[in-house]
């Protein structure tokens, strides 16, 4: 092939991979691709003119692409006819030309159009928006980045002008970034004297005004909302932002964006948040009404987890758990790690002396010979001595005299000269043998039995001794309890069920460990006596869902940090409190009675754990700290008290005071200081309701409006009065307000099956899609809110970390996708007006066109049990232990180097 015909064929293959590459950029993995639709017609002017001139400039790239093809025909069959050649060549030239003319069109046009919807808060066209707005591209950091929710949502119409704005990181926050003081200097938020944000890092402006902040530099006055306080939560990662005046107007709707720049650090390392991320900021934007909410927030009615329940059942056991059970059979010696060696390095006739150090070699190859190249004596040859015609790699020399062989070893020749030779025989590398149990992974060694090491005997091998070292290193394993005799070992699930079949064993030497997998577990069978509701296993998920989202910092956090908020305790009114002797769990307000024997005493006044908030600060969960178990996943469960009768107590904030009504004037059509039940006066309409807003100290549960928590359900604030009480009847309940509570019961059981995808929207493969439709999944049972999240989660089990996916949407789009994750319950047939399934719903900035998306559910999503997705089964997809993965409908256990579908 001539130089002209391979330089046609370079630059034609160079046009045809440049026009492709955008079609198989990003990698895919997980459950369903999905494509979507062109909607023209819905759509605003600004992305109708760019998908015109987009279609424009493409169906131009394609006659180009044509043109270059023909001359490329013409050439290839000119048979040397020099007319036919020169027309080609100018077709060619002038295709070419046309072709640079119309990627640079494409290219002005996009930066154009993308500067303008960046002018008023936007990025990206987004054509699947219903409320005319742009797609951010800052948007790209919540899903697999930094940001793990927000509020109010992205597009969100209807936003109270006296709501907050909350941010929450995945990642703690150097809140020496978030806020600055009275002078404007950069300090550790603290609540007091250092609470305003710091307006470089965190703009909140008009979306029509733009942002007042160039570069970096905020203008002393600038028409940003700067005025606004800075709450931080406990772990540093969720920010709360309050403007003191209010947003918007009386009369109109006003567009708001949020940015958070580069600005805002890591407490880490001090580097920006976003760094890893699309683009180095985050922003979204919401619309503000003109209305003041003075709605206070509400439990849902029906939205708690467990039902109240008022008669514990009768509980009879047919057959007990039984343990899954594994077994190693030592059949041979192990191996222990051994670098490679030289084993011998000889000059070949008159050859100088020379030296070699090993690199980490594993082949199969022993014997090598060296030469020096016979052109060039700074250059080193390696091949197999066995085979010299097998070249297996060459080397320069340093100036140190060294050659070094990647993956072989580094070669040093006293002296060296065109023609050298030397003979080299090396044992490879021999990695360690390795036993694995769930995420635990133990290692051979000729070294004593420590932490992870198995010892070997370098001198015997004898397989009963190897057996009792590898039971007493396994015996601490938090996964099983050992047993056997001789050379066998009896692996038994230190917790009884189901879950135990699921806990991974495997060696990398199956022909010395004879390896028979955990299998035999089975669920406790009761015929229980249900009285009124179902009693709950012990490891199950408190989880109370809210009409609306409320602030986080009362709760979420540590029971301990909450506990004058929210609280789980002993449900008889005459438990111990903190301090009392007992005898017993069941006397104590916190279920803990311990203690020297006759002299136990209660400890704490409430059950101990933490509370986690999700769902777009919609759901709140309690997880107690008592150890119980593992999950399929090998991740530790937690436990309920068992046979136990628990209450969740949550406390209205108190009402913001007033002395006489010129307090109220800015509180109309709460005119009327007056007094009430509370001890203290509050504003009040002329029907007598209180004005909802709690006191500056927030003194209970509110929401983000700050409207005092109303626990009776009845749209009014009365402030922390008794506790309505979900257990008892509207009789009962008379006069109760606004604290709240209910009760059920727990059994001594524990759930174990895990969860399991009934259905999935958009189907695996379907096309057509609606670009800002989410991606809707529905499970057979109730979920962990808080685990329904994005990304991926690592965990610690010992010195062994395993990375545990989430919820994820990649796309072949060069733009980073945004997507966040929102929940709802459901009460599926036969209907019995408890829920008992989850819909998740996988929102996301809207799609590209042309593009596919693939969307992952992994192993690190939890039930209302803590059961984790694993095996991983999915619409028509029955995974098992053997094949624990779903990828496109088909069960493997094939998955990608970094945990994804291929």
């Amino acid at each position: 092939m001539n130089k002209k015909v391979k330089l046609l064929v370079f630059i034609f293959g160079l046009i045809v991979t440049t026009l492709i590459a955008n079609f198989a950029f990003a990698q895919d993995f997980g459950l369903a691709p999905i494509s979507n639709v062109i909607n023209l017609s819905s759509s605003d002017p600004r992305v109708i003119i760019g998908r015109l001139i987009q279609i424009f400039l493409s169906l131009l790239g394609v006659i180009a692409l044509v043109l270059i093809m023909y001359a490329g025909f013409l050439w290839m069959t000119s048979n040397g006819d020099e007319e036919r050649i020169n027309k080609a060549k100018q077709i060619l030239k002038n295709a070419i030309i046309g072709l640079v003319i119309i990627l640079s069109s494409w290219a002005i046009t996009t930066f154009l159009l993308s500067k303008l919807s960046g002018t008023i808060g936007g990025g990206a066209l987004n054509p699947g928006n219903n409320s005319n707005t742009f797609t951010n591209s800052g948007l790209g950091a919540i899903g697999a980045c930094s940001v793990e929710s927000f509020y109010p949502e992205n597009g969100q119409t209807d936003v109270a002008r006296n709501t907050a704005i909350i941010i929450t990181f995945k990642e703690e926050v150097n809140i020496n970034t978030v806020c600055v003081n009275a002078t404007g200097a950069s300090c550790a938020c603290n609540n007091t004297s250092c609470n305003k944000i710091n307006p470089t890092s965190i703009r909140i402006f008009k979306t029509d005004l733009g942002d007042a902040c160039v570069n970096g530099s905020c203008p002393s006055t600038n028409a940003n909302e700067t005025n606004v306080i800075v709450a931080v939560s406990n772990a540093n990662k969720t920010l709360i932002l309050t403007p003191l005046s209010l947003l918007g107007n009386a009369t109109t709707n006003t567009w708001y964006s949020v940015k958070v720049t580069s600005d805002l650090k890591k407490s880490s390392d001090n580097s920006s948040m976003f760094k890893t991320c699309g683009t180095d900021y985050f922003n979204w934007k919401f619309e503000v009404s003109t209305r003041l909410d003075l709605t206070p927030p509400q439990v849902v009615a029906g939205g708690i987890f467990p039902q109240p329940d008022n008669s514990q059942d009768t509980q009879n056991q047919t057959a007990p758990a039984l343990a899954a059970q594994a077994s190693i059979q030592v059949n041979g010696c192990l191996n222990v790690y051994k670098p490679a060696k030289i084993a011998s390095f000889i000059p070949v006739g008159s050859s100088p002396t020379a030296t070699a150090t090993p690199a980490n070699y594993r082949g199969s190859i022993t014997n090598f010979k060296v030469d020096i190249s016979a052109t060039s004596p700074d250059k080193a040859l390696l091949f197999d001595a066995n085979n010299i015609s097998n070249l297996l790699g060459s080397a320069d020399f340093d100036a140190s005299g060294n050659a070094k062989f990647a993956g072989y070893f580094t070669f040093k020749p006293l002296t060296r000269s065109p023609g050298n030779s030397w003979n080299v025989v090396m044992t490879p590398e021999q990695l360690a043998d390795t036993l694995s149990i769930g995420a635990e992974t133990y290692t051979f060694s000729s070294s004593p039995s420590v932490n992870k090491n198995i010892y070997v005997n370098p001198n015997t091998c004898n397989l009963e001794a190897q057996a009792n070292e590898i039971k007493a290193v396994l015996s601490g394993d938090p996964l099983v309890n050992i047993s056997g005799s001789l050379a066998t070992i009896i692996l038994n699930a230190k917790t009884a069920g189901l879950s135990g079949n699921q806990i991974d064993i495997n060696t990398t030497n199956a022909q010395a460990l004879q390896i028979k997998v955990f299998a035999g577990g089975l669920d406790r069978q009761d015929l229980a006596q249900i009285k009124d509701k179902k009693d709950s296993p012990m490891n199950t998920v408190i989880q109370i869902n809210f009409s609306e989202a409320v602030n986080p910092l009362r709760v979420s956090g540590l029971a301990s940090e909450v506990a004058n908020y929210i609280r789980i305790v002993n449900y008889n009114a005459s438990s111990l409190a903190n301090g009392s002797g007992c005898t017993d769990n069941s006397q104590c307000r916190s279920y803990k009675c311990e203690g020297p024997s006759g002299s136990k005493k209660c400890l704490g006044d409430y059950v101990s754990g933490k509370f986690l908030i999700s769902n777009a600060y919609k759901t709140v969960e309690f997880i107690s700290d008592n150890e119980c178990g593992v999950n399929g996943c090998g991740e530790k469960i937690y436990c309920l008290p068992a046979n136990s009768h628990l209450a969740i107590e949550m406390k209205a904030a108190d009402l913001k005071t007033c002395v006489n009504n010129n307090d109220c004037l800015a509180a109309a059509p709460y005119s009327t200081c007056a007094s009430t039940a509370l001890g203290y006066n509050t504003c009040q309409n002329s029907e007598s309701k209180n004005y909802p807003t709690a006191g500056a100290l927030m003194t209970g549960i509110v929401d983000l409006a700050v409207n005092s928590f109303d626990g009776d359900r009845d749209l009014m604030s009365d402030g922390p009065r008794d506790f309505y009480d979900d257990n008892l009847t509207v009789t009962q309940n008379l006069d109760k307000k606004d604290n709240y509570r209910w009760s059920f019961y727990i059994n001594n059981t524990i759930m174990s099956a895990p969860p399991k995808i009934e259905t999935v929207t958009p189907i695996q493969g379907a096309t057509k899609i609606n670009l800002a439709d989410p991606i809707q999944i529905i499970w057979n049972t109730l979920m962990m809110n808080s685990s329904l999240s994005t990304g991926s989660k690592s965990l610690s089990n010992g010195s062994t970390t395993v990375e545990h996916k989430l919820i994820n949407l990649k796309s072949t789009s060069p733009v980073a996708n945004g997507y966040w994750i929102k929940n709802s319950n459901i009460d599926s047939a036969p209907l019995d007006g408890v829920p008992d399934k989850t819909i998740t719903l996988i929102q996301h900035t809207p799609y590209s066109e042309s593009m596919s998306y693939r969307a992952q559910v992994g192993s690190g999503v939890k039930d209302i049990y803590q059961n984790c997705f694993k095996p991983s089964a999915g619409v028509s997809c029955t995974a098992n232990a053997t094949n624990p993965s779903c990828c496109f409908g088909t069960a493997t256990n094939a998955l990608s180097a970094d945990g994804n579908c291929p």
